[in-house]
């Protein structure tokens, strides 16, 4: 009998610690670091913090807002570009374990914001001209993350991004490598 009533109240256990994570409604906060792979000598990098809002069977909206800096090489310059971004759209749950203590998702979005190559500076030291040197740009992303839940509240998360960004000087496709964390309330 002391058996069956400790088996019932762990099974309990268990159902209440799953009943916790990803309610729908359930708000995130989340904060990222994340790198440029194949990046130069410096350091290419980008922060990004927002919200996160659950829906249905593990899925959500997620709206961030990220500033990034990259350095192009040009002959012996290192130019800086200065990106700062507004990154929203919706993920969906593809698997995790039994318990959703580990969650692989998938995410697309849009993506609008403003470049800044050199600081605004149009000449460079060898009397080059950078065409547009502030411009606003626009494009879409990709995500596919792994989040692990280390508390009932508090979720790491490793992700890969690849983004389009049309209008940008750099142009064109390109990666992210990053992990973070979000503390949901």
């Amino acid at each position: 009998m002391n058996r069956i009533f400790s088996l019932m109240i762990l099974f309990t256990i268990s159902m209440k610690l799953q009943a916790q994570q990803m309610i729908p409604k359930q708000k995130g906060l989340e904060l990222a670091y994340s790198v440029f792979p194949q990046s130069p000598e410096k350091q290419n990098y980008a922060v990004s913090a927002g919200l996160i809002s659950y829906a249905k069977k593990g899925n959500y909206f997620f709206c961030l807002a990220e500033y990034s800096r990259k350095y192009y090489e040009y002959t012996n310059v290192d130019i800086p570009i200065d990106i700062y971004l507004f990154n929203g759209g919706y993920s969906v749950y593809l698997w995790g374990d039994a318990m959703r203590n580990v969650n692989f998702n998938i995410g697309l979005g849009g993506v609008v914001g403003y470049e800044e190559v050199n600081a605004g500076v149009k000449t460079l030291s060898d009397s080059a001209v950078i065409n547009s040197a502030r411009q606003f740009i626009y494009g879409g992303s990709g995500k596919l993350s792994i989040e692990s839940y280390l508390s009932e509240h508090l979720v790491f998360l490793v992700n890969g991004q690849l983004r389009f960004l049309h209008n940008s000087q750099p142009g064109g496709f390109y990666s992210l490598f990053g992990c973070g964390v979000r503390f949901n309330f």
